[in-house]
């Protein structure tokens, strides 16, 4: 009598235990957004053209900024060793073949074939997967760090650009300003006695050194478009221009409910939470050693017709076996159940550490908000109409021969330097602004 389909029934059971495949995880479509003045070039790189708001720019970069790319796969990688850790090890199939053919009474054997599987506790891999999930939950909380980070330096970089544009627009005005001094300067030489040759070479001098100012600003508007388009992953030849706004910022003077906010919704908090809980899962598992795993296997072994007995059978024979291993080294289970208590432990003093920082943080941009705003509002409101009205006079004294040329280009200097003063506070305010939005984790605009 053969056995063969007990056996082929036992390793279809074994074989057929499989762990259900992951599904993908929830996380930003990786795309280009439809945002118009957007092309392609020869090798398929994005080509950006026309002024776009931050928040296109934004969403641009958080859906193919490479860093935010790379991270996310990580996170559907980390995914896939859920199911892995929650499966069962694969079986084992055994064949012997006999050289020397074993006599029995019931017929010769020469040939045996086993499966085995090791049935690991369903505790200790629901512990294992478990453990797992908690490691994919801390790569998705980095995942949206690197998002919160790349929206914030978008946002600055724009900010800066916008800086220079503005500063390159107003040293524009400035120059016409100072062709009018030129002007005036040139009607009344040799008229006036107060001018002299020297103010026509100065003010020379002094508009070469505003052309050259202003190369300087092309030249770092480039540098910071090639920032720019780093981090939304286009062409370094895209001509990107910001159209930024020039609302009224207020300050955010809520230190209390910004910290709370953090608290609740920073990544990187969050993720030292899943590490915590991954830890004490992992003490769960170390006390998990303590009791044994089962192996199950069934072994045929093929017998002939022809025995050694008068009335051999030729019936194949079947063997079942159970083992367990012996979980004796008890040293090492105590040791590894203090290495994870030590490591949750370790873990719960970073979480406070990491919570230190998120408030200091969130203080230390608020004061430093409060500070930029009220010099904005002096600058603004204060020097530089008195900047504007003493230039004025100043042009009207030097043509009535009231003052020298060195105190008039002086005024003009001031005038300009506070102009740009001005819009290097209201970019500073920005920015102020953006890493405020960053640490306390929100990456939309408030």
């Amino acid at each position: 009598m053969s056995y063969r389909w007990i056996i082929l029934c036992a390793l279809a059971a074994i074989v057929g235990c499989r762990a259900p495949h992951p599904h993908p995880v929830g996380t930003t479509p990786v795309g280009n957004p439809l945002v118009a003045g957007v092309t392609r070039d020869t090798t398929d790189s994005l080509i950006v053209t026309g002024p776009h708001s931050i928040d296109d720019y934004v969403v641009m970069g958080l859906s193919q900024n490479p860093r935010i790319v790379a991270a996310e796969r990580k996170v559907q990688a980390l995914e896939y060793r859920i199911p892995q850790a929650r499966s069962l090890p694969d079986p084992q199939l055994n064949t012997t073949t006999y050289l020397a053919p074993v006599q029995t009474a019931a017929g010769e054997q020469r040939f045996a074939l086993g499966v085995s599987q090791k049935y690991v506790r369903g505790d200790r891999r629901a512990a294992r997967a478990a453990i797992a999930a908690e490691e994919m939950r801390v790569a998705d909380a980095e995942f949206r760090d690197i998002q919160l980070q790349v929206a914030a330096d978008i946002r600055k970089a724009c900010y800066q650009l916008d800086l220079v544009r503005q500063s390159i627009l107003i040293t524009q005005e400035d120059m016409n300003s100072l062709s009018q001094i030129a002007r005036i300067i040139d009607r009344l030489y040799g008229v006036a006695p107060n001018v002299s040759q020297q103010d026509l070479l100065n003010v020379q001098i002094e508009q070469s050194m505003a052309e050259n100012d202003l190369s300087e600003l092309r030249q770092k508007e480039r540098t910071l478009r090639a920032r720019l388009a780093r981090l939304l992953n286009v062409a370094p030849v895209s001509e990107l221009l910001v159209d930024a706004g020039h609302a009224d910022q207020q300050p955010l003077v809520d230190v209390d409910g910004l910290m709370a906010q953090a608290r609740q919704l920073r990544p990187d908090l969050q993720a030292q939470w899943s590490r915590i809980r991954r830890d004490q899962r992992k003490i769960g598992l170390a006390q998990l050693e303590r009791f044994p795993d089962m192996t199950i296997g069934v072994n045929w072994i093929s017998t002939s017709s022809s025995g050694i007995s008068p009335v051999a059978n030729g019936d194949d024979a079947v063997l079942l076996g159970v083992g367990f291993n012996l979980p004796v080294y008890r040293e090492r289970i105590r040791a590894a159940m203090g290495e994870a208590r030590a490591n949750s432990l370790a873990s719960c003093s970073q979480l406070q550490s990491l919570q230190n920082q998120a408030d200091e943080e969130v203080i230390d941009l608020v004061a430093r908000i409060e500070s930029t705003q009220e010099m904005l509002e002096l600058v603004k409101q204060d020097i530089i109409p008195n900047a504007s009205r003493s230039l004025d006079l100043s042009l009207e004294e030097y043509q009535n021969g009231q003052v020298e040329y060195v105190q008039m280009i002086e005024n003009w200097r001031t005038l300009l330097r506070y102009r740009l003063s001005d819009l290097r506070l209201q970019s500073e305010l920005s920015q102020l602004l953006a890493d405020l939005q960053r640490a306390a984790g929100s990456i939309q605009a408030d």
